[in-house]
Formats: C-alpha cells, sequence, structure tokens
C-alpha cells in the first residue's frame, strides 16, 4: 500500500507539473505564431535566414545555460528538499548566483566575439547586426534559469511556465515594434534619398537587401527585452515565494559550486555536443547551400525568388530563410514535449533516488506514451493540413514560404516521432544521473548530421530535403540510443505497445478515416472553412480512438481534479 501511494504521489505531482509546462507551452506556440506572421511580412524569407543565422549561434549557448546547469540544480534542489537539509538549499542557490552569472556573462561575450567570423563562415556576412543584438539574452536567460531551476527543485513550475509566458509576449510586441519602425525609417529614407545608410540603392530590390539585416537586428532586440522582463518575474517570484523558507547561512559555498559542476560536468559535455551537433547542422547547411550550382538552385525556386522579390547575392540565405520557416512548424510540437521532459527531471529523481525501479518504469512508460501520442497526433496532423496551416501563416503576405515548405513540413509532420521522443528520452537519461553516457550518440549524431548535409544539401536536387534526412537520421540514433541506455543502467522496462504501438495506431487511423470521410461527406470551394471541418473531423476520430484503445486512461486523468498545487 505504501508502495502504491508513493508512486502515485510521485506521478501526482508529475502531471500536475506537466499540464501547467504544456498549457504554458500551447500559449508560448500560439503567441510565436501570431509573432511570426507579422514579422516575415517585414522581414521576408530573406530576414528570417538572417534571423535564424543569428539564434543558430545562440542556442548552443542557451542549450547550457537552459539544459545543463539547471538540471543540476533542480537535481540537487530536488535531493536535498528529500533528505530535510534546508541549509544545504541555501547554498545551493548561493551558490548557482555566482555560477549563472559568471556563464551568463561568459556567454554573452562569446557571442559578441564570435559574431562577425561566424557570420562569414557561413557565407551571411549581413547576419552580424542580428547576431550583436542577440548577445544579451544570453545573459539575461542565465539570470532567469537560475530562479526556475530552484522552483523546479520544489516541482513549481509557476516561474517556468509564466516566465516562458512572458519572454514570448514581449518578445512579440518589441520585437515587432522595433523591426516596424526600422523598415519604416530606413525605407522612408530610401525613398527620399535612393541611399540606406549610405549605401546608394539602384532599385527596390537593393534597397531590401540592405534594409533587412537591421529590421532582423531589430526583431531578435526584442528577444533581450523579453528575456530580461522573464529574469525580472521569476527572481521576484522567487524571492517571495521561497526567502522565508530559507534564512541565509553563513559560510563558504565553494563545496556547492563545486558540486552542482559535477554533477552539471557531464550534462554540459553531453549538451554542449548535441548543442554543437545542431550548431555544425545549421551551418554546413547554409555552407552546402552556397556550394550549389546557383543557376540550378535558382531554377528549382525560381516562382519562390519572384514571388519574395528576392536579390540573386540572397539566392542561399533566402532558400534558408525557408528550411527555417518549415522548422517552425517542425519544432511545434517537440516544444509541447518538451515540457514533459522538463517536469519529469524532479519526478524521475525523486522515483530513483528512492530505489524502486517499478516506479521509475512506471512512470517513464507513462511520460513517453503521451509523448508518442502528442508526437504521433501532431504529426499526422501536421502532415494533413501542412498546406492550410502555412496558408494561415504567410498566405497574406509572403506566398512564396508556403510554396517553398509545403512539402518539406509533410515530411516532418510524418517523422515528428523522432523530433520529440528523442527529447524526453534524453531529459529522462539526465535525471537519473547518467547524462555523460549519452554523449557517444550525440557525437555519432553530428557526424551523421554533417556527412549527410555534404552529400545532400550540397546536392541541388536535394538542397534543404538534404538537410530533413540527416536530421532525422541523427535523432533516430539518439532515441535508440538514449532508450538502451535507460534499459541498462536504471532496469527500466519498456511496455512498447503502451508507449509506441497504440498511440501510432489511433494517430495513423486518424489520419486516413479524415481523408476518407471527408472526401465521402463534404466539398467545400473555401479553403479555411474545409481546413477547419477536416480538423474537427480529425480531432473527433483520434479522441474516440484513444478512448475506446485505452491510450488514455481516465485513471490517470483523475489524478488532475486531486492534484494540490506543488509548493
Amino acid at each position: 500500500m505504501f508502495l502504491v501511494i508513493l508512486l502515485n504521489n510521485i506521478k501526482q505531482k508529475y502531471i500536475n507539473s506537466a499540464v501547467l509546462l504544456l498549457a504554458a507551452s500551447v500559449i508560448v506556440k500560439i503567441i510565436s505564431a501570431v509573432y511570426k506572421i507579422p514579422l516575415t511580412s517585414f522581414i521576408g524569407a530573406t530576414g528570417r535566414g538572417y534571423f535564424n543565422t543569428a539564434y543558430n549561434l545562440y542556442m548552443p549557448l542557451h542549450a547550457v545555460i537552459m539544459g545543463a546547469f539547471p538540471v543540476a540544480l533542480t537535481h540537487l534542489i530536488s535531493k536535498y528538499r528529500e533528505k530535510g537539509d534546508p541549509e544545504k538549499v541555501y547554498k545551493l542557490k548561493k551558490g548557482a548566483a555566482i555560477l549563472f552569472f559568471c556563464v551568463g556573462l561568459a556567454g554573452m561575450a562569446l557571442m559578441l566575439l564570435a559574431a562577425t567570423p561566424y557570420a562569414n563562415a557561413v557565407s551571411s556576412p549581413k547576419s552580424v547586426p542580428a547576431i550583436c543584438a542577440m548577445a544579451p539574452a544570453v545573459f539575461f536567460s542565465a539570470a532567469a534559469a537560475l530562479n526556475r531551476s530552484f522552483a523546479e527543485g520544489h516541482m513549481n513550475m509557476a516561474p517556468t511556465s509564466v516566465g516562458q509566458i512572458i519572454e514570448a509576449a514581449f518578445k512579440m510586441i518589441f520585437g515587432l515594434l522595433f523591426s516596424k519602425y526600422v523598415m519604416g525609417a530606413l525605407y522612408t529614407v530610401y525613398l527620399e534619398t535612393g541611399q540606406v545608410l549610405g549605401t546608394v540603392c539602384s532599385s527596390e530590390q537593393q534597397a531590401l537587401s540592405c534594409i533587412y539585416p537591421f529590421t532582423s537586428a531589430a526583431a531578435v532586440g526584442g528577444a533581450a527585452v523579453g528575456a530580461l522582463l522573464c529574469w525580472i518575474y521569476c527572481s521576484a517570484y522567487v524571492r517571495v515565494k521561497y526567502a522565508s523558507a530559507y534564512p541565509a547561512v553563513k559560510g563558504s559555498v565553494s563545496p556547492e559550486i563545486k558540486e552542482i559542476l559535477s554533477f552539471s560536468l557531464p550534462i554540459i559535455l553531453s549538451t554542449l555536443i548535441q548543442s554543437l551537433s545542431s550548431f555544425l547542422d545549421n551551418a554546413s547547411i547554409q555552407y552546402c547551400l552556397s556550394l550549389c550550382d546557383q543557376q540550378e538552385l535558382r531554377f528549382a525556386y525560381q516562382q519562390c525568388l519572384k514571388i519574395g522579390n528576392t536579390a540573386e547575392s540572397d539566392t542561399v540565405t533566402y532558400i534558408y530563410g525557408l528550411f527555417s520557416s518549415a522548422n517552425d512548424l517542425k519544432m511545434l510540437f517537440p516544444g509541447f514535449t518538451m515540457a514533459l521532459g522538463v517536469a519529469a527531471v524532479p519526478a524521475l529523481t525523486a522515483a530513483y533516488e528512492s530505489g524502486r525501479r517499478v516506479y521509475l518504469s512506471s512512470l517513464i512508460n507513462s511520460i513517453f506514451k503521451y509523448t508518442s501520442l502528442i508526437a504521433f497526433a501532431g504529426g499526422f496532423y501536421l502532415s494533413l493540413h501542412a498546406k492550410e496551416l502555412l496558408e494561415i501563416l504567410y498566405g497574406g503576405s509572403n506566398y512564396d514560404i508556403v510554396l517553398g515548405c509545403f512539402d518539406l513540413v509533410k515530411l516532418y509532420g510524418y517523422t515528428m516521432l523522432f523530433f520529440c521522443l528523442s527529447g524526453a528520452v534524453v531529459f529522462s537519461v539526465q535525471a537519473i544521473g547518467c547524462a555523460a553516457k549519452s554523449i557517444p550518440s550525440f557525437i555519432i549524431a553530428a557526424v551523421i548530421r554533417v556527412g549527410l548535409n555534404f552529400l545532400l544539401v550540397s546536392d541541388a536536387r536535394f538542397n534543404i530535403y538534404g538537410a530533413a534526412f540527416s536530421d532525422i537520421a541523427a535523432y533516430a540514433v539518439i532515441l535508440v540510443c538514449n532508450l538502451h541506455i535507460l534499459s541498462k543502467y536504471a532496469g527500466v522496462k519498456y511496455s512498447f505497445a503502451q508507449m509506441l504501438f497504440k498511440p501510432f495506431l489511433c494517430s495513423i487511423l486518424s489520419y486516413f478515416l479524415t481523408i476518407f470521410t471527408y472526401n465521402a461527406l463534404f466539398e467545400f470551394n473555401n479553403g479555411f472553412t474545409s481546413f477547419v471541418v477536416s480538423s474537427l473531423i480529425y480531432v473527433i476520430i483520434l479522441t474516440f480512438l484513444i478512448i475506446v484503445s485505452k491510450t488514455v486512461e481516465f485513471s490517470e486523468l483523475k489524478i488532475l481534479q486531486h492534484c494540490k498545487k506543488t509548493a
């Protein structure tokens, strides 16, 4: 009876945390979608290329800040809370504050120093302003991560959830304001003088080519403001919520810093390798696109380039911008499932530290089942409605993106499981202290990614589709290897029927039954009406199937009704 109560308590806290993060993730994704519609109309696919080049350099630093040190701090806070040691918890937070400050400052400096060399290396020298505008966000994200991870160690996801909403909302507000102002100001000067910041422009196409780097930088500046406001909120929340629970303790915090670093080191290594893999992947895509036969590449995208009024010199950046736009939809559902992974860390740590492997297996199977359900259901839905979703996002202002991304988004939808489940599995491996054992899988994945990019992306026949295939192969390797690590070192027993087969069956049946039902019963001339009706059919069929097949069990959902707010 004690075992059942303990297991239910862990699951109860996990589900409560996961639902909160999932809800926040949905809101953030909606904000992000709303943000990118007008943003893309200001900066176009070419501007999106500069925008994402800045993010490509930012993300490895962000991954260490958000994915290594916070996981370590969350794990240690959870561990010493369970032991009832408030003095240790206070010292851990104090030591982490010093550590996060130094890491944030170093990351910001590194990004500023690397801006020009990196932009030149990926054949995108006009990306330098956007990269420099992004640099302060590294420091602000580190400061916010300290408070987020401290609260997560208490299984309190409020700062993480609300913080990311604040960050996304103000990134949208200030990003749009800044980019619209810069676009308007520079374009007005061009109309009056025929120049953009001192450069004489003989045509509108040339003027836009000069303006886009600065509108992209202005948009990225909004991200830095959002990160700053997120830090202010998270810091105030944690101070008010937990200051009285952990009174100040005198003494050196060097042992605590060493403990955080000791636990973080394997996570840092695995995160760095994974991030460098993504970094090299994106950098090699841009570089390999520049190796393509440019005439053949322009011919493949001639309609898109014509609609986008793109200068010949911006072809590679433009096509990379198309790839980035497709990735926005690809990362939609992994963004949701990441919430499951983040919420899982303290719950899995508690289950693992208790030494009860049955509990751990049960919790992991539950996490992976819902991750797979989101991946399969969301992925097939994305493939089913790829064109309609792209038209909603970009049809009014950038139809070239719809034409250029449609098939790529469909491909990502069919293979969504690899992108979603691999993240949840890696978080689980880190939660049980086996992050170092993930490193070989990341190295192999990185080699596969870069190797396939040079083989496929540099061939104009494949171009950005080659990047998609390399991405899929790399994530598949990471997924399989880390599932093996959990099984071997934590004794996890998988129920593949519950974890994979049922979610897949429900989703693929919903996909084909939706197509059959819509074609048999409906025929609308209005594209949006067709999209809404088809979506409703898909949701109804999917809901029916997951209930009938018991893929989602009411006993698990019922826990939510009795969840108390976690402190």
